[in-house]
């Protein structure tokens, strides 16, 4: 405590006082505000005195009571003093007679060992009754126990082993040293109790082995005596009680009975899970080749023990055991424990894919399901979720990976056989098949595609990962079948060129190819559908679809030169003097396209009008060409205006042609005939530059050389002529649309011998 210095305390008092005078006068202010109040003056005069001469009073008794409290604690004290060095006096005396004597602990050592003996004497003899029935009492246990009357097996095996727990402790307690807790027990005595006991502990592992017999059939014993296994679960509690009792163990309890703890519960869930796993996997042993369809059987029979086992857990052994147990939930542990070991071993083996797909498909779908271990029947017992897959994830990855890769490689088989048969289909001699429409058929594109959705199919049972991994395998060996398929056509093509009349029906398989690859562009969206489609389908999907369109024009222009080199003979003439003379090359020409217009009726749209353009486009190259490359010229006017007037026949057969074979005008072919004609028809040379204007703004991809090869036809174009048509077109120079379509430039110019060159035999 702090000690107040006298200028705090007299501060401390004034500062009271001061409050003090504050309050009374605070309170006189508000008795005596009205003058009439001062009458009664004198009567709180005479209060206030009485209430200060009752506070001093009481002030005075307190302080007087105080006083006498502290003389009485006072005198107290000085007789505990006086009482504490009596007390030294005492043990200082004792202390020297301890060091004047010569260890008398060790004369009182017979005596204890003699109190010893006693105590042990003692004991034997107050068990000798008990110890006379042991014998007797184990054999009772053991044919109690071989009649199955189990509690009072129990019942008679704990009499013993507290017969012989007691006995113990007694003489570890005699032994015991009177100044420590430590337990001491002779060797040879201990031995001796034990060898005599030694049939209590083989009635306890007996005991225990019944329980445990009990518990591997346990479905069997709970359906046809209920009673037994009840009587087998009170005595297993009762030991796990008894277990937890000595583990806790007590501030008296110095030691711990041999056999404990016994853990018979433990002993019991794993005998019932070895019963469990007997049942259900009562399967016959894998064999090294292991089908598809053994293997389905097995994992059937498999689904329906496990539904069979858990349904009379739940319905028959439940009711038997005590809610904590949770034995439902114990017991689809250890079939969920049992299948994983069971499908580990399965995996071990090189299974073919379809088995290997039966064991994913089962693992997947079938476990979790209503079917098995989502079984209504209980399903409020058992979480699905709970149990987890019966394979570890990163098993279950590596098998989905090694299913992708087996699938892949037989994808790729199956698309190399069923290549092989479309390309010997293609030598035959018979049409390609038809299909309603009347439109040529190939079944390779449909076969591959419905196997490619199949495995998908299959897949998506597995899972949306799986099936988007499919979904990506089947899109690159889609792709990889496109290489294969334009490889095949560059054969099919080469082989035609060798012989063109094998095979008979050359145009019409490749027309069934190009509807296949229609067809195919159509579905194709099955195996990628957006919504579900991952990141490399996204990325594969336009992929796939520029392969396929590679493919598809692949045949286009294997067609269309099947058409071009037949064409080509007839262009040969044009332009020549039986031409003008009125040749029947362009009637040739036409009656070829309308013969192979037949078959490209046979052809879906759009291509069919792909190629139908493409043939027009083709026909004026090679009319347009045969003109530029001709050596004919014109020696008259009456030469020019009859080709002109041949060009307008032949433009205006050519578009009738055209009409007949499906096109409603012709926007290339005909249009430019009749301008280069125009060339041709007129008959004032200076009016060429203008001409030529027009004919480069219709089409702006004409050439100098092009132009200056046509005017070479005419035979009358001076060199200053050509100079101006040169220098107008240099002016006239004009910027491509971005939709223009190219004609020109897929027209190669003769090349030109330079100017004032020797005869080109000189050079030689």
């Amino acid at each position: 405590m702090l000690v107040m210095s006298a200028e705090d305390e007299t501060s401390a008092l004034e500062k009271a006082e001061h409050l003090a005078r504050g309050a009374a006068l605070k309170w006189a202010s508000g008795i005596f505000c009205r003058p009439d109040q001062l009458i009664h003056l004198a009567q709180y005069r005479r209060r206030e005195a009485q209430r200060n001469n009752s506070i001093q009073s009481r002030l005075k008794s307190s302080l007087q009571s105080y006083l006498e409290g502290v003389g009485h604690g006072l005198a107290q004290l000085h007789v505990a003093l006086s009482d504490v060095r009596h007390v030294q006096q005492a043990l200082s005396e004792m202390r020297d007679i301890w060091q004047e004597s010569d260890c008398p602990l060790t004369k009182l050592q017979p005596i204890r060992q003699l109190v010893m003996e006693h105590v042990q004497l003692s004991v034997v003899i107050q068990s000798l009754p008990y110890l006379h029935a042991v014998p007797t009492l184990i054999a009772q246990s053991r044919d109690l126990i071989e009649k199955r009357h189990l509690l009072e097996a129990h019942v008679t095996l704990r009499d013993l082993e507290s017969l012989r727990d007691g006995i113990l402790y007694r003489l570890q307690k005699a032994e015991a040293s009177p100044d420590s807790t430590d337990v001491h027990i002779n060797d040879e005595e201990a031995d001796l109790v034990q060898h005599f006991f030694a049939g209590v502990q083989e009635v306890s592992e007996e005991l225990g082995a019944m329980l445990s017999s009990l518990a591997k059939s346990a479905l069997g014993v709970a359906r046809s005596d209920p009673s037994l296994l009840v009587s087998a679960i009170r005595i297993i509690e009762r030991e796990e009680f008894l277990d937890a009792q000595e583990a806790r163990g007590s501030m008296q309890q110095l030691w711990r009975p041999p056999g404990r703890p016994k853990h018979w519960k433990a002993l019991f869930l794993k005998a019932l899970e070895k019963g469990v796993c007997d049942r259900v996997m009562a399967l016959e042993p894998l064999c090294e080749n292991l089908s598809s369809a053994d293997l389905a059987k097995r994992l059937k029979a498999l689904q329906g023990g496990v539904v069979e086992e858990l349904q009379s857990v739940v319905s028959v052994l439940v009711p038997c055991v005590p809610p904590h147990y949770d034995l439902a939930r114990g017991v689809a542990f250890m079939c969920h424990h049992g299948i994983a070991r069971h499908l580990r071993e399965i995996l071990s083996h090189e299974l073919p894919h379809p088995a290997l797909y039966h064991v994913l498909h089962w693992v997947t779908t079938v476990y979790p399901s209503a079917d098995m271990m989502g079984h209504p029947n209980f399903s409020s017992e058992i979480d699905v979720s709970e149990l987890g897959p019966p394979i570890p994830p990163e098993m279950l990855e590596e098998q989905l990976i090694r299913y992708t890769r087996c699938i892949r490689a037989c994808l790729s088989q199956w698309i190399h056989k069923a290549l092989e048969v479309e390309t010997s289909d293609w030598m035959r001699e018979q049409e390609p098949d038809k299909d309603q429409d009347g439109f040529y058929l190939s079944g390779f594109q449909h076969v591959v595609m419905q196997m490619l959705m199949e495995n998908v199919q299959l897949a998506a049972a597995l899972g949306e990962g799986m099936e988007n991994r499919l979904r990506s395998a089947s899109l690159c060996e889609m792709e990889n079948c496109l290489v294969w398929l334009r490889e095949a056509l560059v054969k099919y093509g080469i082989e035609h060129m060798k012989d063109r009349t094998c095979p008979t029906y050359y145009t019409q398989y490749l027309l069934a190819i190009i509807n296949g690859c229609s067809t195919l562009s159509a579905t194709i969206s099955q195996l990628q559908p957006e919504e579900s489609g991952t990141a490399v389908c996204r990325r594969a999907a336009p992929c796939l679809q520029t392969s396929l369109d590679k493919t598809q024009k692949k045949a286009c222009h294997l067609v269309l030169d099947e058409l071009q080199t037949e064409l080509q003979p007839l262009f040969k003439d044009i332009p020549s003097r039986p031409w003008l003379s009125g040749s029947n090359n362009v009637r040739y020409i036409c009656e070829r396209m309308e013969d192979f217009s037949q078959y490209l009726s046979k052809a879906r749209a759009p291509v069919c009008q792909f190629l139908l353009a493409q043939t027009e486009r083709m026909v004026t190259i090679e009319y347009v060409r045969s003109l530029i490359h001709s050596k004919f010229v014109c020696r008259s006017p009456g030469e020019r205006q009859q080709m002109a007037h041949r060009m307008a026949l032949d433009a205006e057969e050519l578009s009738i042609t055209l009409h007949t074979m499906g096109m409603e005008e012709s926007t290339l072919c005909v249009p430019l005939i009749r301008s280069l004609q125009e060339l041709f028809a007129l008959k004032d040379p200076s009016l060429l530059s203008l001409e030529v204007s027009g004919l480069m703004a219709t089409f702006p991809d004409i050439s100098e050389d092009h132009v200056l090869a046509l005017l070479e036809l005419r035979g009358d174009v001076t060199r200053d002529l050509r100079y101006t048509i040169v220098t107008t077109m240099h002016q006239q120079a004009l910027t491509l649309p971005e939709d223009y379509r190219h004609i020109f430039i897929s027209v190669p110019v003769p090349v030109r011998a330079p100017p004032f060159c020797l005869h080109p035999s000189s050079c030689a």
